[in-house]
């Protein structure tokens, strides 16, 4: 973020414009509507900021850029067609310790006037950080027709009511929730309405209703956050993580996925290494419950689909037994995203008429060593095989699949880190894949496929984006955003 987005009381305050022409009287009619009080320094005034200075609401200094009216002036802006004069306002401001806006020239200014979207008292602004202002115009303009015009009224309205509801639910977290619950409702749509009454009485029973509640408002979301892309988040998973007030995550979770939680939530990360030091399931369970039971509403955001592999079944079971509210939401599971980004269908016709999901943790560690799957049933032809967390035991899994039918030619191959920027595939057989992946990085989460459909990676692969880069370009038209 190169711009600290902030806004500014401008009321009484003293602004300085210089220049005399359109642009400077659009920048000076929008510094009139804060109620800052404004001088136009220029030696002419084009008819507009005549009138203005006619009927007393600006102050008119009828001169070439004079320097010595930087310093009693908070804010600045240059609004001239002459360069030289626009460099000379910012560097005078600068040397001032002026805040300055150079129109057009995000190089000379050091703040950027954004494109704005007034509903007041809410108030949306969208800058590009002046690199692209016609995209940023562009996205004002499908703001402005999907935000309802008396939407400044709603925020109006919740201003009046915020005191008593402070009174009410002096806890943070549950006046957020009952805000939450206004906005998204009926209560909303009685102040768009107009009705005003109707939407007073609404919000006295709301309020009525969550304070007999008590804590009994916590929930737990059991959420799918994917594969590693951040994009690939479901849009409801990714409502409920923005309205979180705790983020239990895994370790390998995007950093990208959780920039998207609330400022003020707490993020724990819960992750486990396999193999290796983490927090334990009881821990987590424990975690769980306590933040629920607080009241809280609670994110678990686990990698891939919570079902698959993620033991969110348990944690499901946990919270079911203590009869605490929760919902699932899945996500795209690895095998789906990791074989999609590296051009390797789950089934084809022909190939494959079946697909298999199974835990190399399972495996055993060496050929001849115990079992605890049907190996013959997953060697079975015409049916991929998806061996999760199989990295480490890629020899032993192999050997066991050419021990019980499959020969050493069927294709295979890892996929690691797959859908994130690091993403590497590798390729081969059964008969050299152990060989071929030796060098593969244990601390990344791997996948093993085998089966026919691996062949078509070779030229699916090529038409499937970058993983973690390639995306789709942004092309606006009248109703996208809508």
């Amino acid at each position: 973020m190169d711009q600290l987005p902030i806004f500014v009381c401008l009321k009484g305050q003293r602004c300085l414009v210089v220049g005399g022409g359109e642009v400077a009287e659009r920048k000076v009619r929008q510094l009139l509507t804060t109620g800052a009080t404004v001088t136009v320094n220029s030696p002419q005034l084009n008819r507009g900021l005549q009138q203005l200075g006619d009927s007393q609401r600006i102050t008119a200094a009828l001169r070439p850029f004079d320097a010595t009216l930087i310093d009693t002036h908070l804010l600045v802006i240059a609004a001239t067609s002459d360069r030289a004069v626009n460099h000379a306002v910012a560097a005078a401001a600068h040397k001032s310790l002026r805040l300055c806006n150079v129109v057009d020239d995000p190089a000379l200014s050091s703040f950027i006037s954004p494109s704005i979207v007034d509903r007041s008292p809410l108030i949306v602004a969208i800058s590009s950080g002046g690199r692209a202002p016609v995209l940023a115009r562009m996205l004002r303009q499908q703001l402005e027709r999907w935000l309802p015009l008396r939407l400044g009224e709603l925020a109006a309205w919740a201003g009046e009511w915020r005191d008593t509801i402070k009174a009410r639910l002096p806890d943070i977290a549950a006046r957020r929730l009952f805000w939450e619950r206004a906005f998204s409702g009926t209560l909303s749509g009685h102040v768009l309405a107009g009705r005003m009454q109707a939407a007073d009485d609404a919000l006295q029973g709301a309020l009525k209703a969550q304070v007999d509640a008590g804590d009994a408002s916590g929930e737990a979301w059991l959420v799918g956050a994917g594969p590693g892309d951040p994009e690939l988040l479901s849009l409801r998973g990714f409502h409920l993580l923005q309205h979180a007030d705790v983020v239990l995550h895994d370790r390998l979770v995007a950093a990208e996925l959780l920039a998207f939680a609330r400022r003020d939530a707490e993020l724990i990360n819960v992750g486990k290494t396999g193999g290796g030091p983490g927090t334990s399931q009881a821990e987590i369970n424990a975690l769980l419950l306590a933040r629920v039971r607080a009241g809280k509403r609670v994110c678990r955001l686990k990698g891939g689909d919570p079902y698959v592999f993620g033991r969110g079944s348990e944690e499901a079971d946990v919270l079911a037994r203590a009869g605490l509210r929760f919902q699932v939401i899945p996500g795209i599971t690895a095998a789906n995203g990791c074989g999609a980004y590296a051009g390797i269908p789950l089934t084809h016709r022909g190939l494959a008429q079946a697909v298999t999901f199974v835990t190399g943790h399972l495996a055993p560690d060496s050929a001849d060593a115990g079992n605890d799957l049907d190996w013959a049933a997953l060697a079975a032809l015409k049916q991929t095989l998806v061996i999760y967390m199989g990295g480490r035991k890629l020899a032993v899994i192999a050997a066991e699949l050419m021990a019980h039918g499959r020969t050493g030619e069927t294709p295979a191959a890892v996929v690691i880190a797959g859908t994130t920027p690091e993403q590497r595939i590798i390729t081969g057989t059964l008969a050299d894949i152990a060989q071929r992946g030796a060098d593969a990085d244990p601390g990344l989460p791997a996948l093993l496929y085998v089966g026919e459909v691996v062949r078509l990676a070779e030229h699916l692969g090529r038409q499937t984006p970058t993983a973690g880069t390639a995306r789709p370009s942004l092309e606006l038209r009248p109703g996208d955003l809508q």
